[in-house]
């Protein structure tokens, strides 16, 4: 179907008062996704449109939503769905901004962890618009306060994160309680086969459409990635910001450990920054999103649930801290920088065995990702925990090892060497690249360097040297000395036996009568019979003749 193409907002046909809106914002011109998406919308059609984030697609499917809402009405005529809380808030920012001057159109946010009387104060004003996560959205459907029978249009947005969070039954509970005679508007960065089921299911004769880049092209993101060591990535994160002067940032981890040990390893370094995963409170995240937008914070350390739904204006670079192994996550996480087609840079920090992913990052943007180097102290070791939240990650590190040489030296820590020094000491003694060393371990006596095969017969050479006084002997780690590492291992037991508590074990007493027990040189009497002295009555006295424990005297108070 051929669709006229507008370069202006105008010939749109939108209300004034929302033309004034997109104005006072600054937009004006329409982005390619908005120029294909918008003539179709408003004739009906049902559409599939395949666009990166950060090219206006939210406008993209709002705007026609505002031209065809009608003001009178009390029934839900649109709804808005998506994966995450901050894209349900942003969504539903734009439509505040765009209908700022417009009178008459009411919209709801519906998502989970907001305080759920605010949301029925909202419903109860009679929206044209609702917007919301799928998991909220049901239950308020359940609740009887949400009712979609006289629904015209259904969004769903980010259809594949949606789908990749197991809501797609979900999805379909939703589509069971509205009228089939309505328009359905799917966005998504990618179409795998699921999506395509679903759209065939909901849809009739749909229309796809996508930018001339296919998803591949970020306009003015500059991209780069480092090479490094794990335990260099918070010094060099550090140095990256302070040299490039990064006034704005966003960090992104894989696991939400490993972001809240990265947040409180940035603090401790001076820089100011705040913290977002999955697992923090609704007011946590709003708290967090609000002071970074405010400028409050410089960095915003984050797990991937900010990769969409975040719209934050002039973050000057995106740093992927622990490279992501889904090529689509990586286009999604460096979109949040040059928003609105502003210039942007994104950074990848990257272990030697992580550079297939930048390859695969390469292939995925059609961009090429340059290599830089940073001056930093490469002996700083603060190693967070290791991320092994992906399957190819452990995979890589496990054909690493299978590919690699473990080497026995005779220096340990008596010759005054630390793991930094011996790394530096393997490097420019014997030149081995220090992306090629996998693994050191110290001990007091001697230590274990493993490297790849390609620089095994480098490590050689350190062979008769001398450190301080003492020669280097390097062999190929045996059998023996691996058992000798594991039984200098011995577990902590604590003083004094099990459940001891630091105290030494009593010593049994000597077993023969009258003899004297092992802790001191007092007469054992265990043998024999102790003398005890007795009244009359044959109660027990004490030395002084008194009776022992004697039973308290008192008035008897009489029986009633």
């Amino acid at each position: 179907m051929e669709t006229p193409v507008y370069k202006d907002f105008k010939n749109f046909g939108l209300q004034q008062t929302v033309l004034r809106a997109l104005d006072d914002e600054g937009i004006t011109c329409p982005t390619e996704i908005q120029q294909k998406v918008i003539p179709l919308a408003e004739e009906g059609v049902d559409v599939i449109a395949k666009a990166p984030t950060g090219t206006g697609k939210t406008l993209a499917y709002v705007l026609p939503l505002l031209k065809a809402a009608d003001v009178s009405s009390k029934s839900v005529e649109a709804l808005i769905l998506c994966p995450t809380r901050e894209l349900a808030i942003q969504i539903g920012d734009v439509i505040k901004s765009a209908t700022k001057y417009t009178e008459g159109i009411r919209t709801a946010v519906l998502y989970g962890g907001q305080d759920i009387q605010r949301q029925l104060f909202l419903l109860r004003k009679k929206p044209q618009i609702v917007v919301g996560t799928v998991g909220r959205v049901l239950d308020h459907i359940d609740r009887k306060t949400v009712k979609l029978n006289a629904l015209k249009t259904l969004v769903l947005d980010e259809c594949d994160v949606m789908l990749d969070m197991g809501f797609i039954g979900d999805i379909r509970k939703i589509v069971a309680k509205t009228h089939t005679d309505r328009q359905n508007l799917v966005f998504s960065a990618t179409i795998p086969d699921q999506i395509k089921t679903l759209c065939s299911e909901m849809m009739k004769d749909p229309v796809t459409v996508s930018t001339e880049c296919d998803g591949k092209e970020l306009p003015d993101v500059k991209q780069y990635y480092i090479l490094l060591k794990d335990s260099q990535r918070v010094e060099c994160l550090k140095s990256l910001v302070e040299k490039y002067s990064l006034k704005r940032t966003i960090v992104f981890c894989n696991t939400k450990f490993r972001a809240e040990k990265l947040a409180q390893a940035m603090k401790s370094k001076g820089i100011k920054c705040c913290l977002l995963h999955g697992d923090l409170e609704q007011r946590e995240r709003s708290a967090a999103m609000k002071a970074f937008r405010d400028g409050e914070y410089s960095m915003l350390v984050s797990t991937d649930v900010s990769a969409r739904g975040i719209d934050v204006d002039d973050v000057d670079a995106v740093i992927n801290f622990d490279p992501p192994a889904d090529e689509d996550y990586y286009v999604h996480r460096i979109g949040r920088t040059a928003r609105a087609f502003r210039k942007g840079a994104a950074y990848t920090l990257a272990e030697a065995y992580q550079l297939s992913y930048v390859q695969a990052y390469i292939r995925r943007t059609g961009a090429e990702i340059t290599p830089i180097e940073l001056d930093y102290d490469f002996a700083a070791s603060y190693t967070l925990p290791k991320d092994g939240s992906n399957k190819r990650d452990l995979e890589a590190r496990a054909r690493d090892r299978e590919n690699s040489v473990r080497y026995f030296l005779n220096i340990g820590k008596r010759d005054m060497l630390d793991k930094p020094t011996l790394v530096r000491l393997v490097c420019s003694k014997a030149g081995v690249n220090e992306y090629k060393i996998i693994d050191v371990k110290i001990r007091d006596t001697y230590s274990f360097v493993q490297v790849t095969k390609d620089e095994a017969e480098k490590v050689l050479t350190l062979k008769g040297m001398t450190v301080g006084n003492r020669k280097i002997n390097v062999d190929i780690a045996s059998e023996e000395a691996e058992s000798k590492e594991k039984k200098e291992k011995k577990p902590y037991v604590k003083e004094g036996g099990k459940g001891g508590k630091g105290k030494a074990p009593r010593e049994k007493k000597d077993e023969t009568k009258g003899g004297k027990s092992k802790r001191g040189n007092k007469e054992d009497t265990s043998g024999k019979e102790k003398e005890v002295k007795r009244s009359k009555k044959g109660i027990v006295l004490n030395k002084k003749g008194q009776v022992q424990n004697p039973k308290p005297r008192g008035k008897r108070m009489k029986k009633l």
